[in-house]
């Protein structure tokens, strides 16, 4: 079974899904248990508030549990563990 590669204090690219604007800023991984993930973030983010999570090949799609004015902590809904497979992303559909 593949898992999630992280080391504390690891640096990952946030958004905030849903909010009409840009909302891409560094964040850094500090803690993950379970389904949960603590990030510290410099923007605050609403809890509640859907997020994309992305580092190293990795995505977490979660909902931020509960936020603090130096980051959050979000639980995870979806992850993809290597998006250098999605090709067909990167390169564009095709068909045939």
């Amino acid at each position: 079974m593949r898992e999630l590669k992280w080391e504390p204090g690891q640096s990952a690219e946030l958004s905030v899904l849903g909010d009409g604007g840009n909302s891409r800023q560094q964040s850094r991984i500090l803690e993950l248990t379970g389904k949960q993930v603590l990030v510290a973030a410099k923007q605050p983010v609403k809890t509640g508030a859907a997020v994309r999570l992305e580092w190293n090949n990795q995505l977490l799609l979660g909902e931020v549990l509960n936020a603090e004015p130096d980051g959050f902590r979000m639980e995870i809904r979806h992850m993809l563990l290597d998006t250098d497979a999605l090709s067909w992303q990167k390169q564009g559909w095709q068909r045939g």
